[in-house]
């Protein structure tokens, strides 16, 4: 890399060596006796590195003399002309490898933030806070900043935010003063931390909801989930009339009673190792995902090159894993299933072209000219047809079906998708109807190129293209599970409901770094409390194993305590668990997360309470959960950049009363003070506890 202007080297000549020192000197001579010649440090603008590196919460990666988003540096009414800006908590990692000396800087909160926007600004050296600014609001001045970081090998400049999840933090004109090569910007370590895992299952144990939703005369399918050692005999028993058991494949399939009513099914399990019984309600009436719904999708693994056998791949690696056993039974087909028009269409042409979407214009333009993509997008009766990578829907998801796993699809209510592929504006009852004839159970329906469509953006703006979508689904002769993706806009939880949704998006797409997934697991609460059965708040997939375009595979960019807090998080607020990790990658530290059956069980508890925050300190919180049965559900998250101890009264809590505690990361009960707990919580990260009353 070439040395900009600014880091060229300047040097002066001190009368004697700092004691104890050795310096590179000019001609490579060496410090002698306390006297000689030092090379000072070059000064380098950090603004100059490679900004792609900065884990942000979500947006493009910053340029140099720009907020997050584009738009000059703007903090307290002044424009700033150098340096960078960042979205939400983010972070830039720096390798000095000890050559660095001196960080200055200016720091704030750009002026285009919203109102709630506070941050804070940190310097973290090996681990070590050597930093920590004050909380900044936005229109507050700039505040200055000079760290000395000699000897440090890892340098982070790190923003922390509350109030605003995308709130945009300026760092301006940052220098740093260095000897020898110039630092670089690098990737943060990710799979770092300690594995931690409950002892595998040896006797059996059901891993079902408590109850299953599915409207009168409606076909009906559930796999039988239960971990344990093989062979396992099977037996279910009080079935409603039309519902067979098949113990093979763990499969309950049949024809739900016509008439509306609730259903006890007898489970049992019995293995060498012992003996397990399970109920389920299988409540006959209009209520549909009773529980949030789990499973898998193709997107960040698969995108535009989704196909039939790579959907298969997935399946039978949820299957050999024992995913499914664990609950992971819906498999979704993200968006390119479909046709796509020719790059010379105008819809296409005019998609591309709206950067107002929130997406970049191209960041699906290496598929443009893909020939799997060409077609005739519906044909003479109007019903919309797929690719030639899907050559027979039916015929994948009776495939799924076999299987006891459920079969999801994806669409947009535009014209197009996000992708420029054929969308169900003007065909929502045919492409309803065309869904329900190939068997899907669940439907994702993505915003995103509808605003093409649309004039203004009125409440009623928001609700019809789901309302339209909505009413279609309910006139099929199948359950189709209908979540709206339209990024929590216009309060989408306070109405999802009532247009047919099941489960609505409550913000952006999320990215695999710490800023996404803070910003959208520690904000928000107040949305909560219109969560419960049948109508969920869906804080997006989870970041989890290995993502990658087109099955360019690399592990997420988060630590094991950060995937741990992402888990946690949203098992405590009852989100649908959608896997974004390719299973056919599965790692030991995500099979270890992604099977913890007393972690899941959170998920889809069915007393169905929200959970409230409890704010500790203002880098430590605790989420606290009602759990069905008395029991209390208590994550306890440190948000700083360094461990932390934490000492935690369950009176501070709100939990009178004295208790037994549950580690569920490690899957056992743990010798804990009567009135309360201690310990050490990771950086990022947390510890989670079942709680059940000790006692009267």
């Amino acid at each position: 890399m070439p040395l900009p202007a600014s880091t060229r080297p300047r040097f002066r000549f001190p009368q004697h060596c700092p004691r104890g020192a050795a310096r590179l000197l000019l001609l490579g001579l060496a410090c002698r006796l306390g006297a000689g010649v030092a090379l000072t440090a070059a000064e380098l603008r950090v603004e100059q590195l490679d900004l792609r590196e900065i884990q942000q919460a979500y947006a493009p990666a910053s340029r140099p003399g720009e907020a997050s988003g584009g738009g000059p540096l703007r903090v307290g009414r002044t424009t700033y002309p150098a340096g960078f800006g960042t979205s939400g908590a983010s972070r830039l990692e720096l390798a000095l490898d000890g050559r660095g000396e001196t960080l200055t800087a200016r720091t704030g909160v750009d002026d285009t933030s919203g109102p709630l926007a506070s941050v804070r600004f940190l310097v973290v050296g090996d681990g070590r806070v050597l930093y920590r600014g004050p909380w900044q609001q936005r229109f507050g001045p700039a505040v200055p900043l000079q760290v000395e970081v000699r000897g440090v090998q890892r340098l982070a400049l790190v923003a922390d935010v509350r109030g605003e999840p995308y709130a945009r933090a300026d760092w301006l004109a940052p220098v740093l003063t260095h000897a020898g090569t110039p630092p670089v910007a690098v990737a943060p370590e990710s799979a770092v931390g300690e594995i931690l895992a409950p002892p595998p299952a040896v006797a059996p144990r059901f891993n079902l909801p408590a109850a299953v939703g599915v409207r009168p005369g409606h076909p009906f399918l559930q796999r039988v989930n239960v971990a344990g050692a093989r062979p396992l005999q099977l037996v279910a028993e009080h079935l409603p009339r039309g519902v067979t058991f098949n113990a093979e494949r763990q499969v309950l399939e049949g024809v739900a009673p016509a008439e509306p009513g609730e259903h006890t099914i007898l489970l049992r399990a019995e293995n060498h190792a012992g003996r397990a019984a399970c109920a389920l309600r299988l409540v006959v009436g209009d209520t549909l995902a009773l529980t949030p719904s789990q499973g898998w999708s193709s997107w960040y693994g698969m995108s535009f090159k989704v196909s039939d056998a790579w959907v298969r791949e997935a399946a039978e690696a949820l299957l050999r894993t024992g995913l499914a056993d664990h609950g992971w039974t819906l498999v979704k087909l993200d968006e390119a299933w479909m046709t796509r028009p020719g790059p010379d269409d105008p819809r296409l042409v005019r998609l591309r072209a709206q950067e107002k979407l929130g997406r970049s214009p191209g960041y699906w333009k290496g598929t443009v000219n893909d020939p799997t993509f060409a077609g005739p997008a519906r044909d003479a009766q109007g019903r919309i047809l797929p690719n030639a990578r899907f050559p027979d829907m039916p015929a994948l998801t009776a495939w799924l079906h076999a299987r006891g796993l459920q079969a999801g699809i994806y669409s947009s209510p535009g014209v197009l998708t996000c992708g420029g592929c054929t969308g169900s504006f003007g065909h929502e009852t045919e492409d309803a109807a065309q869904f329900a004839a190939w068997g899907f159970d669940f439907l994702m329906y993505d915003w995103c190129a509808y605003s093409l469509e649309t004039e203004g953006l009125e409440q009623a703006d928001w609700e019809r293209p789901y309302a339209r979508m909505g009413a279609a689904l309910r006139a099929q002769p199948r359950d189709i599970v209908f979540n709206l993706c339209q990024y929590g806009h216009a309060s989408v939880w306070t109405w999802g409901a009532k247009v047919g949704g099941q489960s609505w998006r409550v913000d952006q797409d999320l990215m695999d770094t710490w800023g996404a997934v803070a910003g959208a697991g520690f904000f928000g609460e107040e949305r909560d409390r219109h969560a419960g059965p049948g109508r969920w708040n869906d804080l997006c997939f989870l970041m989890l194993g290995s993502i990658g375009w087109e099955r360019n595979l690399h592990p997420v960019r988060l630590t094991r305590d950060e995937q741990r807090t992402h888990f946690a998080l949203w098992c405590l607020r009852s989100s649908p668990l959608i896997l974004g990790g390719d299973p056919c990658a599965l790692d030991t530290a995500t099979a270890a997360l992604l099977t913890n059956d007393e972690v899941i069980a959170l998920d889809r508890d069915p007393l169905a309470q929200p959970a409230r925050r409890v704010v500790l300190s203002d880098v430590q919180e605790a989420w606290v959960r009602p759990l069905a049965g008395g029991a209390v559900a208590v994550g306890l998250f440190n948000r700083d950049e360094a461990p932390a101890a934490a000492q935690v009264t369950w009176a501070q809590l709100g939990l009178p009363g004295t208790w037994r505690v549950r580690d569920l990361w490690r899957g056992r009960w743990i010798p804990a003070d009567a009135a309360g707990w201690s310990g050490r919580v990771p950086r990022h990260g947390v510890e989670l506890f079942r709680l059940e009353p000790a006692g009267p």
